[in-house]
C-alpha cells in the first residue's frame, strides 16, 4: 500500500510541471488575442499588461515575437501627461483629484508623467476646497509629457452669483490674441514695403527730373506718403514684437501674458520727411 502511494505522488509531481506549461501557454495565447483587440482599438494602458504577459519566456516562440513587436509599438503610441495646478497665488497645489473619461487617473498630484491613450477625453480635476473644473482635450498619439494646467482663482463673484466667489479656469496656452496681434504686424509689414516701394520710386523720379523746382504740391504728396508708410512701420514693429513677446512670456508663464503684455508694447512714432 505504502509503495503504490508513493507512486502516485511520483506520478502527479511529475505531471505538475506540465499541467504548468499548459496553463501558461494558455494564458499566452488569451493575452495576445486579447491584446491584438485592445491595440487596435487604441485602448494602449489596457493592452500593455497583456503585451506583458504574452512576451514571457514561457511562451510560444511565435507567440512571444508576435507580443514584443506589439509591444514596443505600444510603447511608442501610448501618450503620457503631465497634470499642474495653482491656486489663486499661483502656489502649486498638489491635493487635486484626477479623473479621465470617469476613472480616477491620480489621487493627487505628482509631478511625473502618466500614460493616457491617445484621442477625446472628457478631464475633471477636483480641488481639496471642493471646486470642480471639467474639460475636453485631444491627446495625440505618441504624444509625450503633454502638460495639463488648471487653477482656481479667488475673484469677487457678481452679486447673487452662486460660485462662492471663487472662478475656476484651464489655460493650455496663450490663446489667439498674440497671433492676432503677430498677424496685424505681418500685414503692416506688406504695407509699409509697398508704399515705401512706391515713395522711393517717385522720390528718384522727381530727383532726376524736377528737383530742385518741383512742384510743391506733388512734394506734399510724396511727403504724405512717406509719412504713412512711416505709420504701418510703426504698426508693424509693435504687432510682431507684442505678438512674439506675448508667446514667449506665455510659454515661460503657463498662459497668463494678458497682464504683460501693456507693460512690453512698444511706442513707435514714424519719422517725418523732408524733401
Amino acid at each position: 500500500m505504502r509503495s503504490r502511494l508513493v507512486v502516485s505522488l511520483s506520478l502527479a509531481m511529475s505531471l505538475l510541471p506540465t499541467f504548468a506549461i499548459a496553463d501558461d501557454k494558455g494564458d499566452c495565447f488569451d493575452a495576445a488575442e486579447k491584446a491584438q483587440k485592445l491595440k487596435d482599438d487604441k485602448k494602449l494602458t489596457e493592452a500593455r499588461p497583456a503585451l506583458l504577459t504574452c512576451s514571457r519566456d514561457v511562451c510560444p516562440q511565435q507567440v512571444r515575437t508576435d507580443c514584443v513587436k506589439w509591444l514596443n509599438e505600444v510603447d511608442t503610441g501610448m501618450s503620457t501627461v503631465v497634470v499642474r495646478a495653482r491656486d489663486a497665488d499661483g502656489h502649486d497645489v498638489i491635493d487635486v483629484k484626477v479623473y479621465v473619461d470617469d476613472q480616477l487617473l491620480l489621487p493627487k498630484l505628482q509631478g511625473t508623467a502618466v500614460a493616457v491613450d491617445p484621442g477625446q477625453h472628457h478631464v475633471r480635476y477636483e480641488f481639496p476646497n471642493g471646486k470642480v473644473i471639467e474639460e475636453n482635450v485631444l491627446i495625440a498619439e505618441g504624444e509625450k509629457d503633454r502638460v495639463l494646467r488648471v487653477e482656481v482663482k479667488n475673484d469677487t463673484a457678481p452679486a447673487g452669483g452662486g460660485t462662492g466667489g471663487a472662478e475656476t479656469t484651464a489655460s493650455h496656452g496663450p490663446g489667439p490674441v498674440p497671433w492676432i496681434i503677430g498677424g496685424v504686424g505681418v500685414v503692416a509689414l506688406g504695407v509699409f514695403i509697398g508704399l515705401q516701394a512706391d515713395a522711393q520710386s517717385t522720390y528718384s523720379n522727381y530727383k532726376n527730373t524736377c528737383a530742385p523746382n518741383c512742384p510743391s504740391d506733388k512734394v506734399s504728396s510724396l511727403g504724405t506718403e512717406f509719412g504713412v508708410s512711416g505709420v504701418f512701420l510703426g504698426v508693424a514693429a509693435a504687432g510682431l514684437i507684442v505678438g512674439a513677446t506675448w508667446l514667449i512670456v506665455s510659454a515661460v508663464t503657463g498662459g497668463h501674458a494678458k497682464e504683460h503684455a501693456a507693460k512690453i508694447l512698444p511706442h513707435v512714432a514714424p519719422g517725418g520727411f523732408r524733401f
